[in-house]
């Protein structure tokens, strides 16, 4: 099947399944309901309508059966949770394949800083961006991942990347997987609820306080409180013994009331939804892998000498037995009684001396696996784009090389070769002619190969070990006092630094071009002679023709290429195709004519 024809199938099928859900929650809603009204009648009954003492066997039978109910209920309602998540898992995909991935909320915005190497040059993060196309992820620490894999600075051992790339193919043909990750994970809500609260809360010191033995107390007295109240006419006496208990339990919570709230609501199911990071685990855990970078992160759920999803799913019991707190009628007649929140918050501190301190790297892994399962989303969606082959020498030469920003009907692919250290294309062209498209789409197609991804060309090889710096959008700022050929020269120095402790690929989108034209061209030509005996590769555009005059001055290491416009009339176009040579036409005039400039 190809990716639409799953996402169509996935769709529809998850679409009969959140209705058949929906229908079963809403049997079990009713059927608690009249439980409930036969709680509240029988208990008149007695009260008023001289019902024998034997009622009370069948209220208790009834409060079992309610809360046997409303475990039901919550079972099947996030049964139809996850049914709904994961018909948009499918949706989201169509919407990437008709080109509305710009409409998704995850942009990376807060994941850029400032004085990055190519993020903002490269659209990394922000709307239309490559991190807003590739986010399949539904943790804040998958999605921290992803962003540490497409923003990566450092140059990465080849044999990592190569590991990265035979996990993305993995994935790439696991939608099921993907689809089962991403739906458990989408329950966690839509604000990616943040982890660092609860792993404070796992890797703490542990305690509840109280009088010594109140944990064994806790347990005997709902069994006192209920034994009298039920038997205690059998033997003569009257109920009102059972109060005894019941007001000892309730001094008892009293005083351990503060700390009990403080653990509980630390990791309330109903507020933050760990729970389900246990389902992502087991899917996790529950899949075989051929990739042996997958098998190992499988492996780190049980290495750390705990069962990662065992101790998840006792922690998602007792927080399911916490939730049922939320239920007003529970919560005021039965959860005093039984010392619910009490016994809960013991389960709790229990859980956390026991797996507490593996937590961390359980969500770690589950964090890698969720970044590589998006970057096979991409690679599944896009079977056209090629995995680069990797090689150890610094280069980059592809074929049919095209922005993967850009829809497939409108993208341009053209061959580019920078065949190793020391080369450089210097780019001319006219004015919107995609010359900076030119470039971004080598620095994007260089950053999606060091994150193991496929990428937008039908052949890619590239060296390991290069990394990428650009110097393209530049812009001044008032607030610092800075000028855009300062603020230029700033970018050009971090360029340099680069180039001077490793091999930097490096892009320059018309370089200096906030000065005259004379010492714009001394300039250029410096830095790029300084950039090549450093051993830096890459490209850089130019509307100074003469720059290209280096092409004969520095024989072998400079290859002028140029982008040009075609004219019919009065009718301009362009093909945005690559050539050899140095650009023979200009449009800048003519654009001012178009726009109604009035030149000569």
């Amino acid at each position: 099947m190809d990716a639409r024809a799953t996402y169509e199938a996935g769709r529809q099928a998850r679409l009969l399944e959140g209705s058949a859900l929906e229908g079963r929650a809403r049997l079990i809603g009713g059927l608690r309901l009249l439980v409930a009204f036969a709680v509240i009648a029988a208990v008149a009954g007695i009260v008023w309508g001289g019902f024998s003492g034997a009622t009370w066997y069948g209220i208790g039978l009834l409060v079992a059966a309610f809360v046997a109910l409303v475990v039901a209920h919550a079972k099947v309602h996030a049964s139809k949770e996850r049914a709904l998540a994961a018909r948009r898992f499918h949706e989201r995909g169509l919407d990437r394949l008709d080109g509305k991935w710009t409409q998704f909320a995850s942009k990376g915005e807060g994941l850029l800083r400032d004085g990055h190497l190519f993020a903002d040059d490269l659209d990394i993060f922000g709307r239309a961006s490559l991190f807003q196309l590739l986010d399949a992820t539904e943790t804040r620490l998958g999605a921290t991942r992803l962003a540490e894999l497409v923003s990566r600075e450092g140059d990465e051992p080849g044999d990592l990347v190569r590991a990265r790339q035979a996990a993305v193919k993995d994935l790439t043909g696991r939608s099921a997987f993907r689809e089962r990750l991403s739906a458990v994970g989408a329950t966690l809500g839509d604000d990616r609820p943040d982890p660092l609260p609860f792993l404070a809360w796992a890797e703490g010191a542990g305690g509840i306080g109280g009088l010594p033995g109140l944990p064994v107390v806790a347990k005997l007295l709902p069994f006192a409180t209920m034994g009298l109240f039920l038997f205690a006419h059998d033997f003569g006496k009257s109920r009102l013994f059972a109060l005894v208990p019941l007001v000892l339990q309730l001094v008892l919570l009293a005083s351990v009331r503060g700390r009990v709230s403080q653990i509980t609501s630390a990791v309330s199911a109903r507020e933050h939804g760990f729970a389900r990071y246990g389902e992502m685990l087991a899917a996790l855990e529950a899949e075989t892998f051929t990739a042996p970078l997958l098998e190992g992160l499988r492996a780190k759920l049980r290495a750390s000498g705990a069962d990662a999803t065992r101790e998840m799913e006792r922690l998602s019991r007792v927080l399911g037995f916490l939730d049922a707190r939320n239920n007003e009628v529970f919560r005021l007649f039965i959860a005093p009684v039984l010392m619910w929140d009490y016994n809960c918050a013991l389960a709790l501190e229990s859980w956390r001396a026991r797996a507490g301190k593996h937590v961390r790297p359980w969500l770690e892994a589950l964090a890698e696996v969720e970044a590589l399962a998006s970057l096979a989303g991409f690679a599944f969606d896009r079977p056209d784009h090629a995995f680069p082959e990797l090689v150890e020498a610094p280069q980059l030469v592809a074929e049919g090389l095209a922005h993967p920003l850009i829809t497939a009907g409108k993208r341009v692919a053209n061959d580019v070769r920078i065949p190793g250290p020391g080369y450089a294309l210097i780019v001319t062209g006219s004015n919107m002619s995609g010359k900076s498209t030119l470039l971004r789409a080598i620095g994007t197609a260089c950053v999606l190969a060091r994150a193991g991804a496929p990428v937008c060309a039908k052949r890619l090889v590239i060296g390991g070990g290069v990394r990428v710096a650009t110097s393209m959008r530049v812009r001044d700022s008032l607030e610092e006092g800075t000028s855009r050929f300062y603020a230029e020269l700033k970018k050009l120095k971090l360029v340099l630094a680069c180039a001077r402790e490793a091999p930097t690929l490096f892009l320059l989108d018309e370089i200096l071009h906030g000065t005259n034209s004379r010492e714009r061209l001394i300039g250029a030509r410096a830095i790029l002679k300084e950039l090549l005996a450093k051993g830096g590769l890459g490209a850089v555009s130019t509307h100074d023709l003469a720059l290209g005059e280096l092409e004969q001055e520095v024989a072998g290491s400079v290859r002028n290429v140029h982008l040009e416009e075609q004219v019919e009339g009065d009718v301009m176009t362009f093909d945005y195709l690559l050539r050899d040579g140095v650009v023979q036409s200009s449009n800048a005039l003519r654009l001012m004519r178009i726009v109604g400039l009035d030149v000569v």
